[in-house]
């Protein structure tokens, strides 16, 4: 081992492990410590101490996946990954993790990839200990009970269902099974029932007499025994990574171990260390592999040099050029398939999108290598067709294929000015590198740790490129030929003139998409050998927006300002404005939104406004890549009060930014010339409208729920209806219209002084040149106020025809969400019903494998739902959550004040968590400006009511408002699967008023009789902000008009 390791023990002697003494590279601004760890059982771990972390998390990646099934049982990886979280030898309650992690304010998941699976989990920081020793026990001593065998198979199957009508999901199993036999990729990754105890069942009939009567359980039983098999055939320490954070607690935690709970004070990264080392090195080194490797090739000769057209469920078109390409991992440090992937996927002047985007064929356009997987390494062109540019298809490939061929034959050496610059971004955005959420840090690291990375970059990773290497790059190129490659043409209806009248459609066995296999035809075969002759392609041009100052103004405080101040108000804006004083970057984000009544008055103003801020969008997205890709970001929105415009990224080019935006939406001409292209986009607008209805179940009901609770809502059919009487010269004068009389609420945060921020508002002014709004004429949402004993159920059935899946939303609606009292027990509510909602109608009762309560806003009003997707009808889950309500009722009335003060705590953290970096704070700040209410310290206020609340005052709005009361407000949304043979009960439920589908006009009814909640007021609280935070006064001063 390298002298910068060193050998140590836990201070009891029982495991001896090694560790990392040189220097870890970290951003500039990263002031935790880092240790990296390797135990005697293989695994290697990473451990980070954060003194200020109020959420510690952890997880562990293991290298294996569903490519290692065995041939017989696929998905059995899936299922292992479902069972070894329902208790192990230490921690024996089948909800045990779940609940421990949910009351202390965390959350917690697990995914099987292809060649990798991860058991993540984040919780407040004091609770880490608690949580470790949990997850290390899945891999030690799991007990995968065998009770719950069938149970959790028919878990994975009712995933499964959830997604056969994903198109994503589809193309990945069609490709899958498209892929040479012999090799691993070709399983069927996600499993089900058939495919679980297919193997179970064979040996079952193989084995059972003729007459004989079919004994499930031994299904279950020989399903569970072969898991097991392969859990102590492919689980080992050696294949296992792990990523822990955590924080210096000067306080004593405990933690099981051998079912003897150990004392340990948590204050340091030596500390954390031994807790890491006690915990997992239990875990068997079985002396496998560290990565099982597939040696065979994933495509055979019928696989390359094909094309496979796919009829998707949704309507949009879509093309992919795949090439398996040399393995990556030994080229971490040079990355020559990002670089390759950088020029295809570049959008400024030269590149493909730039070409295809004057001839309407494009849409956009993505570029990337997929290279963990050491079996499957890809590189992908994806590119999203208009409808013109489905019938050029073959004119678009071959313009990818001439762009590999102006890259394989540049003259060598290439220049190094390209990667130079692609260098010094990449250095720029790790050295500014901010916080994230402590889950998502840890599972990267994880994963990051699998790869062969010098100890040094166990951190940076490929986030930097180190060297430039010609040759690799090149070895690259040279197999991304057509005889190579491979194209998939992905459209609903795919035409007779560009599959062929002989065409044989073929439908696949797990999710039936339905696919038909070509070989790539032989003149576009011959054309994209040939070298580039198209002038419109050429390498990209030197960034010009690259910062050079990347100064920060940084004073020291001794408490972050928590909340922005009001510096400026005139008729015309609102300025509010925080200097960053706690992260130290050289950025800053600008949110600009530029209210109008005439963005979202009818359905037509509303469909107007969309296709503006899209056109604006279509004509910015080649000159400001450039921008994009040195870490300059905008984002232009239509929303229900205006347009929203947002920029982001490093402050010294970030007004250039946000001029040439507000510039190109004040001065677009939507013109003749334009047409075709406006024409198409309004197209792909409707498409997206008509492609909604076709999205998942359970994400439409809650949809519909909202809308329906919301006072004034113009849905896609609205939207659509509208569509065929829209001209060219009505986007122009909409335009014209809406930005002639505005107003503007502005933010901005980050590096950018008091002074500067007005400067950038009054620069927004004079771009827009408009007239300000009077007060009654600004625009603002809100939410219906239901009367008691609303009992409302809306039924609606989806557009899909082959989707199998019922779903219901459930909301039952508290009130005005500015009122202190009902939101603090409202959101604890939510809180604690969230683990047994899911413990007892997913996982118990099996209803389906979306399940989900919580509290959510909609708009003015706070509302508590329940949402399932399921095969049963809407009208049986909506009696199995009335049935829950009445259980949990009958929980909360027993539960113990320890017990109660527990769960309080556990929201407290979530509300108290602090912001990791400026993008959170910024986004806290302006959800309660764009909210209207401005009342920047809620969660604090929110969290000292919920530590006051008795078991009592729960119980009371519980009676009244979740328990069918006089005083309930209920609505549910039954949306049903073309496939449901049961029909809605004769008898409906006392009181209820139902809408069934094609009751539109009922319902429009219904919320025209309703009264609303008041529009958002902002808090009163200008003058203590201003005198607590010490900042300058309101400016008031007259708008330059």
């Amino acid at each position: 081992m390298s002298s910068k390791w060193r050998d140590c023990a836990t201070r009891d002697g029982i495991y001896s492990f090694s560790t990392f003494t040189g220097h870890i590279d970290k951003p500039d601004l990263d002031d935790r410590d880092y240790r990296l760890v390797d135990l005697n059982n293989g695994l290697r771990a990473i451990v980070i101490h954060d003194d200020t972390a109020d959420k510690a998390a952890a997880c562990v990646t293991v290298q294996v996946g569903a490519m290692h099934d065995p041939d017989d049982v696929h998905g059995l990886a899936h299922f292992l990954e479902h069972m070894i979280s329902k208790g192990s030898e230490l921690f024996p309650e089948e909800n045990d993790f779940l609940s421990y992690i949910s009351s202390n304010g965390g959350a917690r998941n697990a995914s099987t990839g292809s060649s990798q699976m991860d058991y993540w989990f984040s919780i407040g920081a004091a609770h880490l200990p608690g949580g470790l020793a949990r997850l290390a026990a899945f891999f030690h001593c799991p007990l995968f009970t065998e009770s719950l065998t069938k149970r959790e198979i028919y878990a994975v199957d009712s995933e499964y269902r959830k997604n056969i009508q994903n198109d994503v999901r589809r193309v990945l199993q069609i490709n899958r099974t498209l892929s040479a036999p012999e090799h691993p990729y070709s399983k069927f990754s996600t499993g089900c029932v058939e495919s679980i105890t297919a193997a179970a069942r064979k040996l079952q009939a193989e084995t059972q007499g003729d007459g004989e009567s079919t004994d499930e359980s031994s299904v279950w039983t020989e399903t569970r025994r072969r898991m097991v098999e392969w859990w102590k055939q492919e689980y080992c320490a050696g294949r296992m990574t792990l990523a822990v954070l955590g924080k210096g607690e000067k306080t004593f935690c405990f933690y099981a171990l051998y079912n003897s709970f150990l004392t340990v004070y948590v204050e340091s990264l030596e500390e954390l260390t031994h807790m890491v080392v006690s915990l997992f090195s239990p875990i068997s080194n079985r002396g496998l592999d560290p990565r099982p490797v597939s040696t065979q090739p994933v495509w055979g000769p019928n696989e390359m040099g094909s094309i496979i057209f796919i009829k998707t469920v949704k309507d949009y078109y879509s093309l992919t050029l795949t090439f398996m390409i040399p393995d990556q991992r030994p080229h971490l440090d040079t990355q020559p398939a990002f670089m390759i992937s950088h020029f295809l996927g570049h959008e400024g002047p030269g590149s493909v999108y730039a070409y295809l985007k004057k001839k309407n064929w494009l849409i956009s356009i993505s570029a990337g290598a997929e290279w963990r997987n050491p079996s499957v390494q890809q590189l992908k062109v994806s590119v999203r067709l208009t409808k013109e540019g489905y019938g050029h298809y073959k004119d678009v490939l071959l313009t990818i294929y001439n762009y590999l061929s102006l890259l394989r034959l540049s003259p060598s050496p290439f220049p190094l000015y390209h990667f130079t610059e692609a260098h010094t971004i990449a250095l720029l955005h790790f050295r500014f590198r901010e916080r994230g959420q402590p889950h998502s840090y840890v599972q990267g690291l994880s994963a990051q740790l699998a790869e062969p990375h010098a100890p040094e970059h166990a951190v940076s990773g490929t986030s930097i490129l180190r060297a430039w290497d010609e040759a690799a790059f090149k070895a690259i190129l040279a197999v991304c030929t057509p005889e190579k490659g491979r194209v998939t043409l992905q459209a609903r209806e795919q035409l007779e003139v560009i599959v062929g009248a002989d065409a044989k459609w073929e439908k696949e066995r797990w999710l039936g998409g339905e696919y038909c296999v070509q070989r790539l035809d032989a003149g576009v075969m011959d054309k994209a050998n040939l070298p580039n002759e198209n002038p419109g392609l050429h390498l990209p041009q030197a960034n010009p927006f690259i910062p050079t100052n990347l100064s920060v103004d940084r004073v020291q405080v001794l408490e972050p300002t928590r909340a922005p101040s009001c510096i400026r108000r005139t008729p015309i804006s609102t300025l509010w404005h925080k200097k960053d004083d706690q992260f130290w970057v050289p950025k800053a984000i600008v949110n600009v939104e530029i209210k109008s009544p005439l963005a979202y008055g009818t359905p037509r103003q509303a469909l107007l406004t969309r296709i503006l801020a899209d056109l604006v969008d279509d004509a910015l997205a080649e000159i400001t890549y450039a921008a994009h890709l040195a870490g300059l970001s905008y984002g232009l929105s239509n929303t229900a009060k205006g347009i929203c415009v947002h920029v982001s990224g490093y402050n010294d080019k970030l007004s250039v930014l946000l001029n040439m935006v507000l510039e190109k939406l004040k001065d677009i001409q939507v013109d003749s010339e334009r047409l075709k292209v406006m024409m198409e986009q309004a197209s792909l607008i409707m498409r997206e409208y008509e492609n909604f209805y076709l999205g998942q179940p359970s994400g439409l009901s809650k949809t519909l729920g909202g809308w329906a609770l919301m006072e004034k809502v113009w849905t896609p059919a609205e939207k659509l209806a509208e569509f065929d009487f829209v001209e060219v010269g009505d986007v122009q004068r909409h335009k014209e219209e809406l930005l002639s009389k505005t107003y503007i609420d502005m933010l901005v945060s980050g590096n950018v002084l008091r002074e500067e921020a007005i400067v950038l508002t009054r620069h927004v002014e004079q771009c827009l040149s408009a007239r300000p709004l009077s007060l009654s004429e600004h625009p603002c949402r809100r939410a219906l106020a239901l009367p008691d004993s609303t009992n409302v159920i809306v039924r609606r059935t989806h557009s899909n025809a082959q989707e199998t899946n019922s779903s219901l939303a459930y909301f039952c609606q508290f009130g005005h969400v500015a009122d202190a009292l009902f939101r603090p027990v409202m959101e604890l509510i939510g809180h604690i019903m969230k683990e047994p909602a899911y413990s007892e109608l997913r996982t118990k009762e099996q209803l389906g494998y979306v399940v989900l309560a919580a509290t959510t806003t909609i708009s003015t009003s706070i509302c508590l739902y329940v949402m399932i997707q399921s095969t049963h009808a809407p009208w049986y889950l909506e009696d199995r959550v009335d049935t829950f309500f009445a259980t949990l009722r009958g929980t909360l009335s027993t539960m113990s004040p320890e017990d109660f003060t527990y769960k309080k705590q556990g929201l407290i953290v979530k509300k108290l968590e602090r912001v990791k970096n400026l993008r959170e704070e910024t986004g806290r700040f302006w959800a309660r400006i764009d909210a209207g209410d401005c009342d920047f310290l809620r969660a604090d206020k929110d969290a000292a009511a919920i530590q006051a609340l008795s078991i009592d005052e729960l119980l009371a709005v519980y009676d009244r408002l979740i328990l069918p009361s006089a005083a309930r407000k209920k609505v549910s949304i039954h949306l049903l699967s073309q496939q449901l043979r049961e029909v809605p009960p004769q008898t409906e439920r006392p009181g209820a008023l139902v809408i069934a589908e094609g009751q539109d006009p009922e319902l429009a009814l219904f919320k025209r009789s309703m009264p609303s909640h008041s529009a958002a007021v902002p808090v009163d609280q200008m003058s203590s902000l201003s005198a607590s935070t010490q900042q300058p006064a309101i400016r008031l001063e007259k708008a330059s008009l």
